[in-house]
């Protein structure tokens, strides 16, 4: 309680029937069931602190802070989401530790799918059949495409390898296609 983070004292967490009656039991209970988002969003507006103060306090972007309380990170307990929440509660006066232990306790946005929905496997097996249909026609084009232009009777061209040709001269290697071993050691002198 004693503590300021951030300019803004550490207090307990408000509602709209504590500013004016005191705490209400009802109050409590909806209070527990609402998502954090929308509980961070009520605490900051109870707080009169606008977004662009809230973003200057956090170095958090608005706009990731917009997302925050539309709930984006409500059903995603993970570090990053956890570590956003416990900011902006200490930065807003909130107790960081019960506001992640809200974020926790809320039930996850139903059972977790190991595999896609079927329609999406649907979906996503025509669009493989297309792009093998496609794919498929595409190389059959190409393959009878290439086989029409060479005809057989015309000789295939044969690049003359300079290299080669000096070798041959030289004596080094033979001529013939056949023979292509090269002479390794050199010619013998005589005694």
């Amino acid at each position: 309680m004693g503590k300021a983070l951030g300019g803004v004292p550490e207090t307990p967490a408000l509602s709209e029937g504590s500013l004016s009656q005191g705490r209400r039991d009802s109050g409590e209970e909806t209070a527990a069931a609402e998502p954090v988002g929308a509980y961070l969003s009520r605490q900051r507006r109870l707080r009169k602190i606008d977004l662009q103060e809230l973003s200057a306090l956090t170095r958090i972007p608005t706009r990731s802070l917009e997302r925050l309380e539309a709930g984006a990170f409500d059903h995603s307990p993970d570090g990053f989401a956890r570590g956003f929440v416990r900011t902006v509660a200490q930065a807003i006066g909130l107790d960081p530790n019960e506001t992640v232990a809200r974020m926790l306790a809320e039930p996850a946005a139903g059972p977790r799918r190991l595999w896609p929905r079927p329609e999406r496997l649907v979906q996503l097996g025509a669009i493989l059949l297309g792009l093998l249909l496609l794919a498929g026609s595409g190389f059959a084009a190409w393959r009878s495409k290439s086989g029409t232009d060479a005809s057989p009777s015309e000789p295939l061209p044969v690049r003359r390898d300079a290299v080669r040709a000096l070798a041959e001269e030289h004596g080094l290697i033979s001529s013939s296609p056949t023979a292509l071993a090269p002479a390794l050691e050199p010619p013998a002198e005589g005694p």
